[in-house]
């Protein structure tokens, strides 16, 4: 009996359940480094001797590095997608399973979700300061979350999260491509930590960039607990639909351009480079 609880135990880790857990861990892994540097950018930038606190590139380096570390726990395993427009993107264009996409949107978002709650009681006195009993979504929402500038306009929010996440699913596709000088030895995090540097250096002031459903609405659902719903607003809506939409464009401009180019020329794998997702790594020696 004790056997046989071992196996469908392993079974039920080597399917679908143990990659979720997969996505949620590294989800976690992100949001908390990623809203972890925002906190430092947000609660400690008026103490005075703390230098580059408030300095936005805190918040592209931080996001960076948070999605490389994120995408180092989870890769091998579920291929760290930790985003439901990459989770999306790579099933319309037949490279990720249909039946799976929901179990990984559940993943990524109680992985934001408990990341939130995580971040809220370590940082709870710099919480308290900077709220000075006003509501805590007015307060220190913007540390969980993200929220347009208020000159940007609703369209223009759309926009810029829309060409930041069509730009980041696109991009994630040539890097991982392994037709298209793909990066060797493990180092794709990296890369893909570069490009959320760059999409934050580019594109990131508007809204805050959440370039990913689940960063923004995973913490904007745990505030909401705590503000009364304060944090569900207007604008929520946003940074959940127009990154979904742009992760899709994203996958079908570089399928329909760039990966259209790649078969017609004929290229195949560029030498032992084993692709999975987001994932690339070199296979396993048989020896």
């Amino acid at each position: 009996m004790a056997k046989q609880m071992t196996v469908g135990s392993s079974s039920a880790l080597s399917g679908t359940f143990g990659e979720m857990i997969a996505e949620f861990m590294g989800t976690m892994v992100l949001l908390l480094f990623g809203d972890g540097c925002v906190a430092t950018f947000a609660l400690f930038n008026n103490l005075g001797g703390q230098p580059f606190a408030n300095e936005w590139i805190v918040i592209i380096l931080g996001w960076g590095l948070a999605v490389m570390l994120g995408i180092y726990v989870a890769g091998a395993i579920s291929g760290a997608h930790l985003n439901p427009a990459v989770t999306l993107g790579l099933a319309v264009r037949g490279k990720f399973a249909w039946n799976k996409v929901l179990p990984y949107w559940l993943a990524q978002l109680l992985g934001a979700f408990v990341a939130a709650i995580i971040l809220y009681f370590v940082y709870q006195g710099a919480i308290v300061n900077a709220a000075a009993g006003k509501n805590v979504a007015d307060a220190v929402g913007g540390v969980f979350y993200t929220s347009p500038k208020p000159f940007v306009g609703t369209f223009g929010a759309f926009c810029d999260e829309f060409v930041g996440t069509a730009l980041l699913v696109g991009l994630i596709f040539a890097i991982t491509d392994g037709r298209n000088q793909p990066v060797q030895a493990n180092l794709n995090p990296l890369i893909i930590g570069f490009l959320i540097v760059a999409i934050g250096a580019s594109f990131g002031l508007n809204t805050g960039y959440a370039i990913n459903p689940v960063r923004d609405f995973g913490p904007r659902l745990w505030i909401a607990l705590v503000s009364g719903g304060a944090s569900l607003n207007s604008y929520t809506w946003i940074p959940i639909v127009a990154p979904l939409l742009g992760g899709v464009v994203g996958a079908y401009i570089y399928d329909f351009t760039i990966g259209k180019v790649i078969t017609a020329r004929g290229l195949g794998q560029s030498g032992d480079t084993v692709t999975n997702a987001e994932s690339v790594r070199e296979p396993v020696s048989s020896q």
